[in-house]
C-alpha cells in the first residue's frame, strides 16, 4: 500500500501544465517544397487553429512523467508493508487503570499484540519488570521496529523521560493516563518540644511539599534521628567556625530537622567538619575539611564520605557561594533519600506534548523504499535529455 509523507507536495503535480501548454505553442517549422511557377497554386483559407497539434507527443509524456516522478519524490511516496505488525504498548504502571485497560483490551480484539513499555518490548505473557526504563530510548527503539501502527498507553511521569527528546512519527500514537495524587507524609522530627511531619504532595502538574505541626506521630512514621554535627577548629580558623555555626543555626530553624552540634568529635557523630591543619582522625563519620585549592565550587566532594572547602570562610564568600543552602543540602540528604522521593514523584508530560513534536521523515521511513522512485526519476530524466537531443527539442 503506497503512502505519503509529506502531502502537500502533490500542489506540485499542477506543473504538468507547463510541458503541455510549451508543446501545443510551439508551432514546428514545414517542410520546404521547391515549386517552379506559383501560376497553379490557388490560396485558399484555413481556420487559424488548424495547424496547432500536439507535436512530439512521446517527448511530451516522458517530460510530464519526469514532473509526477520529481513530485512524488518530494511528497515521500513510500510502500507500507501490509505484513507489518500492530502493537500496543502499555505501561506496567497502569494495569490497576481502568481506562486504560480497556483501551489496550479493545485493540487487541482489533488484531494489535499486547506489548510492555519496557526494553525490548516484551510480550504480554512476560512477568517480571525492567528495573528502570527511560521512554526516549524506548521511542527511538520502536522506529527500528518498523512497525505499522503502535498504540503506547503511558502514565508520562516526568522522571522516565531522561535525556534528548525523540519525535514519535506519524505511526505511533502515544496516550497518557495521569496517575492519582499522590500523599505521603516521608518523615518526622522533634525540637524544642514540638513534633514536625513532612508531608509530599504530588500530582500530573506541581510536586511539593507540607510541614505540619502535629500533637502524635503516626503509628507507621519513625522520627528521623537528629544530625550530630562536629565541629573542630584551631585558633586560627575561629572566623570559619563561626560561619559554620551561624549555617547550622539557621539550617535548624528555617528546616524541620533536629541538628545536635558538638565541639569535640563523638562516637556518635553524623558529620565532622574539620577545620584545622593537622590531620584528620580516622572516622566512620562523613568529613569536611579545609583543602585550599583553585575550584569554582566552595563545598566539592573528594570521595564518598569527604568533602571539602576550597577556600576561607568569610562572610562575603558564604554569601556568594549560598554556602548555608549548600551545606544544608548536603548533611540533611540522609533525612528522606532521593531515591525514595523520585518514586513519589506523579509530574507527568501532557499528552499534547507528544502531538505537537515533528516528524522526521527520515525515522520512519525505510530508506530502500525511495530508491527505485528515484533510480525511476533518474532514467527517465535521462531518457527525456536523449529524446530532447534528438528530435531538436
Amino acid at each position: 500500500m503506497m503512502q505519503l509523507t509529506q502531502s502537500t507536495w502533490l500542489w506540485g503535480l499542477l506543473a504538468l501544465a507547463l510541458p503541455i501548454a510549451i508543446h501545443l505553442l510551439s508551432r514546428k517549422e514545414g517542410r520546404v517544397v521547391p515549386v517552379g511557377s506559383l501560376r497553379h497554386l490557388r490560396e485558399t483559407t484555413s481556420q487559424q487553429f488548424r495547424g496547432i497539434k500536439l507535436n512530439e507527443i512521446l517527448l511530451l509524456a516522458v517530460r510530464s512523467l519526469l514532473i509526477i516522478l520529481f513530485v512524488l519524490l518530494l511528497a515521500g511516496l513510500f510502500w507500507k508493508n501490509a505484513d507489518r505488525q500492530l502493537w500496543v504498548v502499555v505501561d506496567r504502571d497502569l494495569l490497576q487503570n481502568k481506562r486504560a485497560m480497556a483501551l489496550a483490551d479493545s485493540l487487541t480484539d482489533k488484531g494489535y499484540e499486547w506489548r510492555w513499555l519496557e526494553s525490548d518490548f516484551p510480550k504480554k505473557d512476560r512477568v517480571e519488570e525492567s528495573a528502570s526504563k527511560n521512554n526516549w530510548q524506548l521511542i527511538d527503539q520502536l522506529h527500528t521496529q518498523h512497525l505499522q501502527h503502535a498504540v503506547v498507553l503511558s502514565t508520562g511521569l516526568l522522571t522516565e523521560f531522561i535525556g534528548e527528546s525523540q519525535p514519535l512519527g506519524p505511526h505511533i500514537d502515544w496516550h497518557v493516563f495521569e496517575p492519582a495524587e499522590q500523599k505521603t507524609t516521608i518523615y518526622a522530627v522533634e525540637k524544642s518540644g514540638n513534633k514536625f511531619q513532612r508531608t509530599l504532595y504530588s500530582f500530573a502538574t506541581r510536586t511539593h511539599f507540607v510541614t505540619d505541626t502535629v500533637s502524635v506521630f503516626p503509628d507507621s512514621l519513625q522520627p528521623v534521628n537528629p544530625i550530630r554535627v562536629s565541629l573542630v577548629a584551631d585558633k586560627n580558623f575561629e572566623q570559619d567556625a563561626r560561619i559554620v555555626t551561624a549555617a547550622l543555626k539557621s539550617i535548624a530553624t528555617q528546616l524541620p530537622v533536629s541538628i545536635e552540634q558538638q565541639s569535640a568529635l563523638q562516637p556518635n557523630t553524623d558529620w565532622l567538619i574539620w577545620l584545622s591543619v593537622e590531620e584528620k582522625p580516622q572516622t566512620p563519620a562523613k568529613v569536611i575539611s579545609i583543602d585550599l585549592t583553585q575550584s569554582n565550587q566552595l563545598l566539592q566532594q573528594r570521595t564518598l564520605n569527604q568533602w571539602q572547602l576550597t577556600q576561607r570562610l568569610t562572610v562575603d564568600a558564604a554569601l556568594q557561594n549560598d554556602f548555608t543552602i549548600q551545606l544544608a543540602k548536603l548533611i540533611t540528604t540522609q533525612v528522606v533519600a532521593d531515591e525514595k522521593i523520585s518514586t513519589l514523584d506523579n509530574r507527568t508530560l501532557p499528552e499534547t506534548f507528544f502531538k505537537k513534536t515533528e516528524v522526521k521523515t527520515a525515522e520512519i521511513v525505510n530508506a530502500e523504499f525511495n530508491v527505485p522512485l528515484l533510480i525511476l526519476f533518474l532514467l527517465t530524466l535521462a531518457a527525456e535529455r536523449l529524446l530532447a537531443f534528438v528530435r531538436k527539442q
